[in-house]
């Protein structure tokens, strides 16, 4: 039902008041006996005069019309659609079939009672005649919340989830609560299937050239107790080395594990397999991919600090996650100094005004190597102002400044990682001295302060234009690696984060005037795959508009080419077609007449996460249900549950919408006093009036 009202400030008695302004005018203007027009004319004229004169006094107190427009609203059922590639290694065609008729035949059965139906995969929204069953990993929470922001603001009744209840990636589907019943679908093999699989090969990802490293291989077995099988360790198709196991009783086995070595520097790939056995169900989780980057020497890093904080140690954890970077803490009295030739030195809440780990605190300081100034709560401005020389901070009072962190987005320098927009937005704030902020010298800025909602021009997090320095303007960034652990699970985007800061940092300034590079050198199968390009003028100034070629090679030595140019905004390329394995890339260019190159590799990674578990797993299914008031059916239970959803009489929800709009606004309204006013005018025109 739609409607319409009229909403004014004052009271509704005040229309007599406006009704009486304009008896008054008119009387006014028109009580004089004329002998112009007759005494009838003469009532209608005032009659006009009132009318008008009223509406307009009333239309100066701004009166309003309220709309308002009422819609139904049906219920919506989500069909969330497993279509995870695990499903496919337990059935035949035929089976899927029925997997999808029988989604069809609730989908329309629901449709006949006036139930919306959307069906989702996990690749989004998509009809259920092209679903096909190849995704290369399952993460069914993300499946059931995702469709559900998508969906968000509607009537969302119930969801029914078709599942093997099979998760390998992402948060346990059972602890995220749900508003709206789910009702589960059990589909695959619960039974135990005769097999042997490679679990995983447990690496470094990185190991120093000459040094021999371990791999370890886990194993697991079902219905092979007392059967021997050989586990190979290969590279470029040669056997390096081959072990024997013979099965416990056990599923998990003991793990094998093999010692090599590399002289070749760059990403060496080797393969762990295990040679198929007699009636084995599948061979596809019989191997494991490693890869593994040989280098040359570590980049050391330095933390010096006056006193402990638990910066230090999120920004330790951060890097001891990244193998080329050995990072070393000084802490007068707790950690001893010791010299060495550091790619970095990052003070914490130094300098602090004392005179603890001077001449060390001053042989630091007087080192070539990058700094990087973290200010705190106890660190002295005046000499912070003094020995840094990027940024100069005036404080204004003792009072601290709750400050988050905003990405500038027009930082080029590097590639941030993908979250961490987000991680700054959900992240707890830093402490900031309240101030002003500048720059001494010509520096980038990476993050902007924000206070609440408002993002400032104030630096946060600076690094200056020849790498010398980088400052970052407040403490408490442990707290931001917490928040990532709380929201992800993981701490990789804050890891990620200060890493790239640091090797930005620690390596040396790059003068080339062309640069190409994957924006992710290490990937999985599926993940896409994007080139960056760099093109700099004589005074490094971006040019664009260069044609690009590039060449991809693979193990095997095929040559896949491809050219490209880049324009403002638009530096990237997307690479498709390519599978798992190692690969290295040479770009050219022309460049005022002088050819140009730039090189590098990356990795592409088999993912074989749904080999590793093929037994349907109902007991989870049953969970999800039991704790959102939904139920559990088999595939075979269809009908039944399309009678508990039609005899749930979901209810149709009224929204109603109201907007306001001025009267004076209203066009008609125009029309209605030129009406009046013209009127008037022709009356006494016609009878000899002006």
């Amino acid at each position: 039902m739609n409607g319409i009202s009229l909403y004014a400030s004052s009271s509704p008695w005040f229309i007599l008041l406006c009704l009486a302004i304009g008896a008054t005018y008119g009387y006014i203007l028109y009580s004089k006996n004329q002998t112009l027009w007759s005494k009838r004319t003469n009532y209608i004229l005032a009659a006009l005069r009132v009318v008008l004169v009223s509406i307009l006094v009333y239309l100066l107190f701004g009166p309003v019309i309220r709309y308002f427009e009422n819609s139904k609203e049906k219920p919506t059922v989500i069909v969330h659609i497993d279509n995870s590639s695990s499903l496919k290694l337990v059935s035949d065609s035929a089976q899927r079939i029925q997997w999808i008729a029988a989604a069809e035949k609730i989908t329309s059965a629901l449709q006949k009672e006036g139930i919306e139906t959307n069906v989702y995969s996990f690749n989004g929204k998509e009809e259920l005649n092209t679903i096909a069953f190849n995704h290369s990993s399952s993460n069914l929470n993300l499946l059931i919340q995702e469709p559900k922001q998508e969906e968000s603001g509607k009537n969302i009744a119930a969801s029914i989830l078709l599942s093997d209840g099979i998760y390998n990636v992402g948060m346990n589907p059972s602890i995220t609560p749900s508003a709206a019943p789910i009702y589960t679908i059990g589909i695959g093999d619960t039974t135990d299937k005769k097999d042997v699989r490679l679990v995983s090969a447990i690496h470094n990802k990185l190991a120093f050239k000459g040094n021999e490293f371990p791999i370890l291989a886990e194993l697991a077995q079902k219905g092979y107790a007392g059967v021997t099988a050989t586990v190979q360790l290969k590279q470029k198709g040669t056997v390096l080395t081959s072990k024997k196991i013979t099965f416990t009783k056990s599923e998990t086995q003991a793990p094998i594990e093999f010692r090599t070595s590399s002289d070749i520097v760059g990403i060496q790939h080797y393969v762990v397999e295990v040679i198929p056995l007699n009636g084995e169900f599948t061979t596809e989780n019989n191997s494991q991919h490693v890869y593994i980057d040989i280098v040359d020497n570590k980049q050391k890093v330095l933390i010096a600090a006056p006193s402990p904080h638990p910066d230090i140690k999120a920004i330790q954890a951060a890097l001891s996650a990244k193998e080329n970077i050995e990072v070393s803490i000084f802490i007068p009295g707790i950690h001893e100094y010791k010299t060495d030739n550091y790619s970095l030195i990052i003070f914490h809440h130094f300098p602090d005004g004392t005179a603890l780990g001077k001449k060390e605190f001053d042989a630091l300081v007087a080192a070539k190597a990058p700094k990087w100034f973290i200010v705190s709560n106890q660190t002295s401005i005046p000499h912070f102002n003094q020995i840094n020389s990027l940024m100069q901070i005036s404080v204004r009072s003792a009072q601290k400044d709750l400050i988050f962190g905003d990405v500038n987005s027009s930082f080029d320098r590097f590639v941030l990682p993908a979250g961490i927009q987000e991680l700054l937005g959900s992240a707890p704030p830093l402490q900031c001295n309240f101030g002003d902020y500048k720059l001494k010298q010509d520096g980038l800025t990476l993050l902007y302060q924000r206070v609440g909602r408002v993002v400032t021009t104030k630096p946060l997090l600076s690094i200056s234009a020849n790498r010398e320095t980088m400052v970052l303007a407040g403490e408490g960034i442990w707290q931001w690696r917490l928040s990532n652990q709380l929201t992800q699970q993981n701490t990789n985007t804050f890891d990620e984060f200060i890493q790239k800061c640091v090797q930005y940092m620690s390596s040396q300034n790059d003068k080339r005037k062309f640069r190409v590079y994957p924006t992710v050198n290490d990937l999985q199968s599926g993940e896409r795959l994007y080139f960056e390009a760099e093109l700099y003028n004589d005074i490094m100034e971006r040019i664009y508009g260069t044609d690009i070629a590039l060449q991809i090679k693979n193990e095997a030595g095929k040559i896949f080419s491809f050219s490209f140019s880049t324009s403002p905004g638009n530096n990237r390329f997307e690479v498709k077609g390519l599978t798992e394995g190692v690969y290295h890339y040479t770009a050219t260019t022309t460049l005022n007449g002088k050819p140009e190159k730039s090189a590098g590799e990356f990795i592409i990674r088999k993912t074989s996460l749904e080999a590793q578990s093929i037994k349907a797993d109902f007991n989870l299914l049953k969970t999800i249900s039991n704790k959102s008031n939904g139920k559990f059916y088999t595939i075979d239970q269809t009908d039944a549950l399309i009678e508990e959803l039609k005899n749930k009489k979901f209810k149709t929800i009224i929204r109603s919408k109201e907007s306001l709009n001025e009267i004076i606004n209203l066009p008609w309204i125009l029309f209605l006093l030129i009406a009046l006013v013209s009127g008037e005018w022709v009356i006494r025109k016609l009878n000899g009036g002006y």
